[in-house]
């Protein structure tokens, strides 16, 4: 496999307009002009991000949903056609080997959207197991493009582009539809706390047609959307209001030692499935017993922005590392997460973050960090 970064469809657009760097291997925007600006377009009008950089399997077949029973601990067998949901692939130990959305798309097909940096071993993963099953398993990662939609007012301006008013799809629904000309899938998803939309953009093979047809629809997206206050956004914007919303991010707080249970993701894994998944017996232990680490939540009290590695103190003794960290444009605090033993604190404990040899306080809350009055998709008024 060649070492050489990979590009988006929509890289030359972002190299035209923003900054680009290196992450999971892609070349992709950090931001366009402002970082925080962008997080309070998601924030309070719509920010719209290029996800193409995360992989797209097929999995179809007669025993397509024993086979994905066997590799993710939702039910599949409770996905509906036309839902997609929320689950993670565990390795045998009960360790996280990716998080991902998985979509009921018709029938015996379904697609499967895994992180960027996990794509190569999901696929490995699955191909060892596919063997097993009368299934069959495809690659569209390259041929289908893939951009999130977020923010209070991004299923008004998709209501509009669509001719059709969004609001009432289901939300983790995905629907077939024509988009600005293309045909799509409409999914009611998202990873910053707001409502909004991934749209997954088809027939783009990545050659000069397909390049050209996403560029198309990322422009056509930002015209349509002027009126609403769309804006581009970069990976900044996609990291800080994901941490904001308290959401996990593989790499930080997800890896191949720790749990679903030990993440407090539960709604990830369900026990009442045949077959059992792969881990199945030692999340289910977790669940029973009980664990040795749990993930938490922290604001700053004191001035200072915490970062992944740092360490989390309690009478100036360490317990534990912080996983995640940065600025809350909302709260203009320090905002982190991270994992401790259990039980050591409840909300509104004060603990300690070792800011590089800085001692400053924090204190432990359950996410979102923001007032969910106020932001995200359950906000009381816009």
């Amino acid at each position: 496999m060649s070492s050489e970064p990979k590009r988006t469809h929509l890289y030359e657009w972002h190299k035209a307009h923003g900054d680009v760097i290196d992450f999971a291997g892609w070349l992709m925007p950090v931001r366009y002009t402002d970082i925080r600006e962008e997080h309070m377009a998601v924030r309070d009008s719509v920010g719209i991000f290029d996800t193409t950089h995360m992989f797209r399997f097929l999995v179809e077949g007669p025993q397509a949903v024993e086979f994905l029973q066997t590799l993710t601990s939702n039910n599949v067998r409770k996905l509906k056609e036309h839902m997609g949901h929320y689950t993670t692939c565990l390795n045998e130990h009960g360790g996280i080997h990716d998080d991902l959305m998985l979509y009921h798309i018709e029938d015996d097909k379904f697609i499967w959207v895994t992180n960027a940096g996990n794509g190569p071993k999901i696929w490995n993963h699955m191909k060892q197991h596919a063997s097993d099953f009368e299934v069959h398993i495809s690659d569209l990662s390259r041929d289908i493009v893939m951009i999130a939609v977020q923010g209070p007012k991004s299923l008004a301006m998709m209501s509009q582009i669509a001719g059709t008013d969004i609001s009432a799809l289901p939300r983790l629904s995905i629907t077939k539809m024509d988009l600005l000309g293309s045909t799509c899938y409409l999914c009611r998803t998202g990873y910053t706390g707001e409502a909004g939309v991934e749209i997954l953009l088809l027939d783009t093979p990545f050659n000069d047609a397909g390049i050209k047809k996403a560029i198309s629809f990322w422009e056509g997206l930002l015209s349509a959307g002027a009126e609403f206050g769309v804006k581009p956004c970069g990976l900044g914007a996609r990291d800080s209001t994901r941490l904001e919303a308290g959401f996990v991010l593989y790499g930080n707080e997800l890896d191949e030692n720790t749990s679903p249970i030990e993440a407090r993701v539960p709604y990830a894994v369900k026990f009442k499935v045949d077959p059992h998944y792969i881990g199945y017996d030692v999340v289910l232990r977790h669940k029973k017993e009980g664990v040795t680490k749990t993930r938490i939540g922290f604001v700053m009290i004191d001035r200072g922005i915490p970062r992944h590695g740092y360490d989390i103190l309690i009478n100036d003794e360490k317990v534990g590392v912080v996983t995640s960290g940065g600025l809350s444009p909302i709260l203009q605090k320090g905002i982190g997460m991270g994992y401790i033993k259990p039980d050591l604190v409840s909300d509104g404990d004060v603990i300690q973050i070792d800011l590089k040899g800085r001692i400053r306080r924090a204190e432990v809350k359950t996410w979102p960090f923001y007032d969910p009055d106020r932001y995200g998709a359950t906000r009381k008024s816009e």
